[in-house]
């Protein structure tokens, strides 16, 4: 059962709807100054249930109008599980009378299969299903989460889904009458588990080549504890997807447990990720009282070299802050013959960032009067560690209270001095190191507000108060 909470952790920044239970994000769609957010909704509860679509919009990808649900469950076809937006420039489908129509693509999911459908829309508020649903039929059970896009190489339409354990494509001229063209699969599917919520994309890389991203969501079981994300690098031919850049490890987009789903998004200038900042492991149960889940900041994606590779780097689309460097205060004393340098600076509210500059191992430690504490550090081993055990409230899951879900830790791409940067907000931190290629996305639940950053070690420690 839920735990009622005392104080309003509903985020600043981040979406979340005004009630019931939301998941992964879907049909992220530009257009002319307007970015649309879709997401897995039932707003009866706040726990998982019949699937809808509900729909907000965004100047600025942090503040957020709510449109209400778009997308309602079908009684013969079933409920609406994740997909993904287009504008259909050229009216291909041919379904749009005065203007580009923007059609969704999303899985329609009964008790014994799961189909592709799409809906359309002239006004992007009000969705029409097509009424040749599903445009993709099917009999499995795990065939779901289509992302659409152009494809440059067959000049058509394209999509991923997702089947069970690898993930399938296929292409149309019109969105609407669809052919298989390949698989990508099981055999690389490192992370193991069911495949989810796929997106394929190209970035360039640092010496200018283009490298294909394919994203994939895992469910259980894998051996990280959870559900996780991984990406794989590679090309896409136009009717298929190949590793070309292999990784004997999976490489894991986000090790905290708190980012999942995440997709980017179709018709903007540059690559954008949200994901899904919660876990369905413990989500619902949170104490976030009228409301359940959250979408993580988008993200800018890139591709930089460090010491392990070619990685994934992100950079959040935060509030417009300025930073400025915390004093220096008494050293800690760890023993009679040796002391360690520390820096101190007062917190102002629930919003904020800041950043770690350190020549080696340090802990920065939010914290409040209540003595909860929150904790970031990078190790002798050249870890990052993300301690949430002290941090708040978690006696209303045992998982999250477990130490499997509160102590994260992940081995650095890079060597040597290091820069975090910890991005606060209310309920969700969200934390970037070594260039963006290492990130954590984990809730909390601070009783009260922190109000003071303290860093042991040698470095710099420096406050951004953001703007709401």
């Amino acid at each position: 059962m839920t735990t009622k909470a005392n104080r309003d952790y509903r985020p600043a920044t981040h979406y979340a709807p005004p009630y019931g239970w939301t998941n992964d994000p879907n049909g992220l769609v530009y257009e002319d100054g307007t970015w649309h957010l879709f997401a897995q909704h039932y707003p009866d509860a706040t726990h998982w249930g019949p699937m809808h679509w509900r729909h907000a919009v965004s100047e600025d990808l942090l503040h957020w109008k709510d449109l209400g649900i778009a997308l309602y469950p079908d009684e013969k076809l079933g409920y609406i599980f994740s997909g993904s937006g287009v504008i259909d420039e050229g009216n291909t489908s041919g379904l749009g009378k005065e203007r580009d129509p923007m059609v969704v693509m999303y899985t329609h999911a009964d008790m014994k299969k799961q189909q592709q459908s799409i809906a359309y829309s002239e006004d992007r508020i009000h969705f029409t299903p097509y009424a040749g649903n599903p445009v993709i039929p099917d009999e499995r059970q795990d065939f779901r989460d289509p992302k659409v896009f152009r494809n440059p190489v067959l000049g058509c339409w394209s999509v991923v889904l997702a089947a069970d354990d690898h993930f399938e494509f296929y292409a149309s001229k019109d969105l609407i009458h669809w052919t298989k063209t390949g698989e990508f699969g099981a055999a690389e599917n490192i992370l193991g588990g069911v495949c989810e919520c796929p997106d394929l994309f190209p970035l360039k890389a640092p010496d200018g080549s283009e490298v294909w991203v394919l994203l994939s969501s895992n469910g259980l079981p894998n051996p990280f504890g959870g559900f996780r994300m991984q990406y794989y690098l590679g090309q896409f031919d136009g009717n298929t997807f190949r590793v070309t850049i292999p990784s004997d490890r999976p490489r894991i987009l986000d090790f905290g447990y708190d980012d999942y789903a995440a997709v980017t998004y179709y018709n903007a200038d540059r690559r954008l990720l949200v994901g899904w900042a919660e876990s369905i492991v413990y989500g619902q149960d949170g104490p976030t009282n009228e409301f359940c889940g959250l979408m993580t900041y988008a993200r800018e994606l890139s591709l930089v070299n460090t010491d392990c590779g070619l990685k994934l780097a992100m950079k959040p689309v935060a509030p417009a802050h300025t930073l400025r460097e915390a004093p220096a205060i008494e050293p800690f004393p760890l023993n009679p013959r040796q002391s360690l340098p520390r820096a101190q600076i007062a917190l102002n509210g629930d919003l904020f960032r800041v950043r770690v500059e350190a020549e080696g191992p340090f802990t920065l430690t939010l914290s409040n009067e209540d003595g909860e504490t929150l904790n970031i550090s990078v190790s002798n081993e050249q870890k990052l560690v993300v301690d949430r055990s002290n941090a708040g409230a978690k006696d209303f899951n045992a998982l999250f209270a477990s130490g499997l879900f509160s102590v994260m830790t992940a081995d650095r791409n890079n060597r040597g001095p290091v820069a975090v940067d910890v991005y606060f907000d209310r309920m969700i931190v969200e934390t970037f190191a070594d260039e963006g290629t290492l990130v954590n996305t984990s809730i909390l639940f601070p009783n009260k507000p922190y109000t003071k950053a303290t860093l042991l070690g040698k470095g710099k420690l420096f406050l951004g108060e953001m703007e709401g």
